[in-house]
């Protein structure tokens, strides 16, 4: 037989029981932690004899030995001992002489109640009897969590009250409270009982399928210091019905409370099913049912109430479960936590807690009227709903919550909601008939929330356009290229086009189809469409020619804007761009009113076929004005439109422009997926407004090309912005980061926040609606939500869209009755939506089969409608997984049919599916996974595989850098074959940008987009990266540093004294499209070869390089520093040989005569110009001094430089020891043309004598630009976006 274990009143200690255990570790974690400390005091009015009731609260603590415990932390384990010493006699304190006694007994009480307890030195309990006069006292009890629980704390006060009443009436009080060892036998009987192992069973049977557990509200839920409180007294007829309302189930009023409270909690979580933690005392048929000490249990509670069930089943269903969990109740957990898997992280066993104290009332004393006030009872992780009193005499609630996942008026609101909640639950056949707002809720976030009435006037957008026409005639309206468009011309072709529209049928509501790339072209057709009185409908020439057509025959346009050739537009009527009349007929064109169409955009259909959106004049007017007003955009402005037509985001990048007298910069087409394009544009054109999909977004952050750059806004919509989206955003870029969202079946967007670089929002939300428009969120019911709950969202007000183009039935499906404005309509988004307690709005995702990628939005039933009419398959459904974070893919599952070929199918899908809606996967599957009910089980279907099994090893080191770069940008785990092609591995347009900027990493130049469509199978693209001469060192004598024209003249930039060109990057990307740059590098990098006998040699071996690549010239040279002075010797040396030279552009580089006399560099100097080759300031880091602190210092940052091998940086260091021997020894030959200088203007304040005009002893004649930059910036992102215009505009003049 086992020992006796040690008796806690020994000395020799006793371990602690399974409820203490628990508690013990907690408090071990955080010390300093006061939120154990259990607390109340009793308002005690009435003549109080203070020396009979210290009597009565001394001879209770003798009683109470769990009053007197010290913990003591040993090898083997904590214990606690009874410690006579330690009994909290009871202290009197009088305060009666205070200005304020009761507020002076509060403080103290507070400050006590919230200093934590050194478990081996205090005392584990306080009372404290504080006299504010004769006739009134406070009687405060702390006690640690470790000593008791809620009920032994009702034990302890209760037995003071019953001695003080016997002192005073001369009588004997019951018998004392049974020893603490009572409490310690039992629970180590139990730790080895079959009961306990019944328990367990019970328990872990219960909790079979646990899914993760949620509470309220989103976050970690970890109990602070703190938390927040609000308590209520519920009325007397609240009492009455929750008696008549349990009665009437045959539950108890408890059990009954305890339902309905959980069905409200769960209504918050948005889960089928909440677990909510119910409070056990464990007493009941307990030997120590009447020791004071700690043995209370929460016990978990799975509840999913089927709400259309009578209220009344549903209370009993949760009673009969509550019953049988107390049965089983004893088992702690703690230990059920630690069964299951449950201890640390975010993982938890239940979310909210619902304690009911029906024994919580205020004691009885002779002659005293006597109010308690419950101070804290313990840890609140989540949130507690306490219902104190027997709902005869008193029923208080008591809400408290974790201030991390709470504020304080959420506290209050939850409060007052359910308190209402309650009291209709109880009056309703079902919990669906209960709404979760109360009245103060619908008032606060339906009705102010939305009150965004503003005067618009009642115009069309083409007469806003053409008020701006008329108003700043020679402002320039339009750039593509090097077109540039005044509004005076803008009037007159976009006139001079709609008058031929209106002779071809246009009017109102009429169509006219726009199939045109991005360029001035599109721009003016679709100005043309609306100021011919029809709305234009924008089709993406990228989809099948399958689905066009199947869009034209549904729109039944007029005519179609169009390159001529297109097999989708056979039997339309199409206009070329050079069939376009140039200049305006003599008749007027029509009048459009504002409840007239504007633009029809087409978005993916359920049924396998896409539907147009109408917009109207009036609804996108109100979306325009408000944005224009809102943000404050004046003339000045400048927006870069990148969006493709067909998204209706472009809507406001076409049209906003012209309604500021602002200038529209139209970007190439293709440059929306290319980061280095558009960071070039920004730069160039000066962009202070553009717009990111937040995917797209994120591949611009990273990308090297958007460091540093400045735009005064930037907007993100088609997607959720998320948190770190945001926060990089403005590490990187410095100006405004907004966020609208909003469907195309309302115009564009319908609310915004500013995503500022204070925001600490997560997830970041959608904000608040924009003028004349409001947000619903909604239940199934359509009844109002409150914050913190999810709900369907609506939309409301002037945006709406008229109707699906010949849609009806969809139209009607989708655009219902607004119940809160009688005769207006809202629109059914589809998503999902929650309330904060500020009145913003946070997206939560898709309620439906519809799925945003990249801001595209997809309806799966088209996928599946196509997959199916292929014939091939017998069944079959599409997802979107999110595998890894972030990456989104649409995934297609099927049950392959007669005459099933993977490819077939594929094929098939291609012709019928826009590209971005073709799945990066088919998972074949011999029966679909389904559940209980019989429907698809979609958490049931596996993830796919885009591994394709290796079957050749790579053939060249660049297919073997390519194959891990692939497996790293799609997260395969086998390399890939190097005949595998990126996009059926996976990839798409976006990841393709990822792969890119990891190319660039990895071989020193970007080889382009274009070059990945054109070469998709990793050994193609590593042909062409091995054609264009770039290897893994990329140091070859000339180096490709951006793809053009092979028709145009490149221009070739010569290296500066490092030998390398890589520094050029930015400033060649900076440069208009259409030409090729080349970089010239020094071939002494390798040790291998001699270096050059003077200047004059090195120059003329370039000149036959160039000429060898390029041989009919002209030849456009540059260079700065030292690059200057060789492009200077090579056009020398090309002139000489009867070749054309056209541009010679030195940036910063002054004659050699000027450097004879300085002193040779050394090896560190040497080293510090690949600071600059890299793109940084030698001059900010003069820390850097040392050939390993340069190296750190370029790894650190990334740069390809830092990686070079050892050999290239001897290399690098000989080439700049010897270039300055050369420039010192250099004699110019006289170049009979023009020298373009760029001057740093900021530089040379310590050499006066450095000054362009010195070329004019060595060139014909001098050309001279100043740039507001020290010499060594000259290559960084913001001295070329300055650069590059003004290079752009002398080559062009020689093209």
């Amino acid at each position: 037989m086992d020992a006796k274990p040690p008796a806690a009143i020994s000395g020799t200690g006793a371990p602690l029981t399974e409820a203490q255990t628990g508690l013990w570790y907690t408090q071990r974690i955080d010390p300093t932690n006061p939120i154990l400390n259990t607390g109340q005091y009793l308002d005690i009015s009435g003549p109080l004899d203070v020396d009979a009731f210290r009597k009565a609260v001394d001879a209770t603590v003798d009683e109470a030995e769990a009053l007197s415990l010290r913990f003591e932390d040993r090898p083997d384990g904590p214990v606690q001992v009874v410690d006579p010493s330690r009994r909290p006699l009871l202290e009197v304190i009088d305060v009666s002489g205070a200005d304020d006694p009761a507020a002076e007994a509060l403080a103290a009480i507070e400050a006590d109640t919230n200093t934590p307890v050194d478990l081996a030195r205090d005392r584990i309990a306080a009372f404290r009897l504080y006299r504010l006069s004769d006739e009134r006292h406070f009687f405060y009890e702390r006690i640690h969590h470790l000593a008791i629980d809620g009920f032994g704390m009702v034990l302890v006060t209760n037995r003071v009250a019953e001695r003080y009443s016997c002192l005073m009436k001369g009588t004997e009080p019951a018998a004392n409270f049974p020893p603490l060892q009572v409490a310690l036998d039992d629970d180590r009987a139990y730790a080895g009982s079959e009961k306990r192992a019944a328990d367990r069973a019970f328990w872990h049977e219960a909790m079979a399928g646990l899914e993760p557990v949620s509470g309220m509200a989103p976050g970690r839920a970890i109990s602070g210091p703190s938390f927040h409180r609000e308590s209520l007294y519920l009325p007397q007829r609240f009492m009455e019905r929750l008696q008549a309302f349990a009665s009437e189930a045959k539950v108890t009023w408890p059990d009954a409370l305890t339902a309905l409270v959980a069905a409200y909690c769960r209504r918050f979580a948005g889960t089928e099913e909440i677990v909510v933690g119910v409070p056990h005392m464990g007493r009941l048929g307990n030997v120590a049912a009447r020791v004071p000490c700690m043995l209370m249990n929460v016990l978990p509670l799975r509840v999913a109430p089927d709400e259309a069930q009578a209220t009344g089943d549903y209370l009993v269903g949760v009673s009969k479960q509550m019953m049988r969990a107390r049965r089983h109740g004893r088992y702690r957990s703690e230990q059920l936590r630690r069964d299951l898997g449950l201890v640390g992280g975010s993982r938890r066993l239940y979310g909210p807690l619902i304690n009911m104290q029906p024994f919580d009332l205020p004691p009885t004393m002779p002659g005293l009227d006597v109010r308690l006030n419950i101070l804290g009872a313990g840890a609140v992780d989540d949130i507690t709903f306490t219902f104190r009193g027997d709902a005869l005499s008193a029923l208080l609630m008591e809400v408290d919550s974790n201030p991390a996942l709470y504020s304080a008026e959420a506290t209050k609101a939850h409060s007052r909601r359910l308190a209402a909640f309650l009291e209709k639950a109880m009056d309703a056949t079902t919990l669906a008939d209960v709404p979760i707002a109360c009245d103060a809720d619908v008032e606060r976030y339906l009705v102010e929330a939305n009150r965004t009435e503003h005067d618009v006037p009642d115009t069309t957008l083409t007469a806003l356009i053409e008020a701006k026409m008329a108003q700043t005639p020679d402002a320039p309206a339009l750039v593509f290229g090097d077109t540039m468009l005044s509004y005076a011309e803008l009037d007159r072709r976009t006139a001079a086009l709609a008058g031929e529209l209106v002779k071809r049928g246009a009017g109102r509501d009429r169509i006219v189809a726009v199939a045109l790339p991005r360029s001035a072209e599109l721009v003016i057709a679709l100005i043309a469409s609306l100021r011919a009185g029809a709305a234009y409908l924008p089709l993406d020439l990228d989809n099948p020619p399958q689905r066009l057509a199947r869009i034209v025959a549904a729109a039944k346009p007029v005519c179609v804007l169009a390159e001529p050739g297109n097999e989708a537009f056979a039997g339309a009527q199409v206009l070329a761009p050079a069939d376009w009349p140039q200049e305006p007929g003599e008749g007027a064109l029509p009048q459009v009113e504002p409840g007239d169409m504007a633009y029809v955009i087409y978005t993916s259909g359920s049924t396998g076929d896409p539907k147009g959106v109408v917009i109207e004049h009036r609804a996108i007017v109100n979306r325009l004005e408000w944005m224009r007003t809102h943000y404050g955009f004046t003339a000045d402005d400048r927006f870069l439109q990148k969006t493709p037509a067909t998204f209706d985001v472009s809507v406001w990048e076409f049209f906003l422009p012209f309604l500021c007298g602002a200038r529209l910069v139209v970007a190439p087409p293709g440059a929306h997926r290319d980061p280095a394009a558009i960071a070039a544009l920004v730069r160039r054109h000066g962009i202070t407004t553009l717009h990111f999909v937040p995917s797209m977004l994120s591949a611009f952050l990273a990308s090297p090309a958007s460091q540093g750059l400045s735009v005064a806004r930037t907007f993100c919509s088609g997607e959720e912005l998320t948190a770190d989206h945001r926060d990089r955003f403005h590490q990187r870029i410095a100006g405004e980061l907004h966020n609208l969202y909003g469907p195309t079946e309302a115009a564009v967007d319908v609310s915004y926040w500013p995503a500022g670089p204070d925001d600490t929002s997560s997830p970041v939300p959608i904000g608040f609606p924009v003028w004349n428009t409001r947000l619903y969120v909604l239940d199934a019911r359509l009844r109002p939500l409150p914050p913190g709950v999810a709900g369907h969202l609506y939309l409301a007000g002037v945006q709406l869209a008229r109707c699906y183009l010949g849609r009806p039935d969809l139209t009607e499906e989708r655009f219902v009755a607004d119940p809160f404005r009688p005769g207006e309509r809202m629109y059914m988004t589809g998503d999902l939506a929650r309330l904060r307690e500020d009145g913003a709005v946070v997206y939560l995702g898709r309620c439906d089969y519809q799925v945003k990628i990249r801001g595209l939005r997809i309806e799966l039933g088209e996928i599946e409608a196509a997959i199916a009419g292929s014939a091939l398959v017998s069944d079959a459904a599409v997802i979107v997984r999110e595998d890894r974070p972030g990456d989104k893919r649409i995934v297609a599952y099927v049950v392959p049919g007669e005459g099933y070929e993977a490819e077939r199918l594929r094929r098939n899908m291609a012709a019928r599916l826009a590209d971005y809606m073709v799945p990066s996967a088919v998972v074949e599957m011999q029966a679909m996974p389904v559940n209980a009910n019989g429907k698809l089980d979609r958490k049931a279907l596996p993830a796919p595989s885009f591994e394709v099994q290796a079957v050749r090893e790579p053939a060249t080191s660049t297919e073997a850098a390519l194959c891990q770069l692939v497996a790293d940008v799609l997260g395969l785990e086998a390399l890939p074959d190097p005949d595998a092609d990126f996009f059926n591995l996976g990839g798409d347009s976006l990841l393709a940008v990822h792969l890119l900027l990891r190319v660039q990493e990895r071989f020193g130049f970007d080889p382009g987009l274009g070059v990945l469509f054109e070469h998709p199978t990793i050994a193609t693209l590593a042909a062409s990266i091995d054609a264009d001469r770039v290897h893994d060192s990329g140091l070859e004598p000339i180096i490709k540093l951006r793809g053009g024209d092979e028709g145009r003249p490149p221009l070739f930039i010569v290296h500066p004294a490092g030998g390398l060109s890589w520094g050029y990057r930015t400033l060649a990307r900076s440069l208009g499209t259409g030409r090729a740059v080349y970089g010239l590098q020094s071939p002494s990098i390798d040790p291998e070869h001699p270096l050059p006998d003077s200047l004059d040699a090195l120059a003329a071996d370039y000149a036959e390089r160039i000429a060898e690549l390029y041989p009919q010239g002209p030849y456009h040279l540059a260079g700065w520093s030292v690059g200057g002075i060789i492009a200077h010797a090579m056009a020398v040396h090309l002139k000489a040989r009867g070749k054309e030279v056209g541009v010679v552009a030195m940036l910063d580089s002054y004659p050699a005569e000027c450097w004879r006399a300085e002193p040779e560099p050394d090896e560190a100097a040497a080293l510090r110009a690949l600071l600059a080759i890299a793109g940084y300031d030698p001059n900010a880091h003069p820390e850097l001094t040392t050939r390993a602190a340069i190296i750190e210092f370029l790894r650190e940052g990334d740069s390809p430089l830092g990686n070079l091998p050892g050999t290239a940086l001897d290399g690098v260091v000989r080439v700049v020891l010897d270039t300055n021997r050369l420039v010192r020894t250099h004699y110019h030959g006289r170049y009979e043309g023009t020298v373009m200088h760029v001057r740093a203007g900021l530089d040379h304040e310590d050499r006066p004598d450095l000054k362009p005009e010195l070329w004019l002893a060595h060139a014909a004649a001098l050309d001279c630009v100043e740039v507001p930059f020290l010499h060594p910036q000259l290559t960084a992102p913001a001295a070329s976006a300055l650069i590059a215009p003004e290079l752009d505009r002398r080559l062009a003049e020689h093209d």
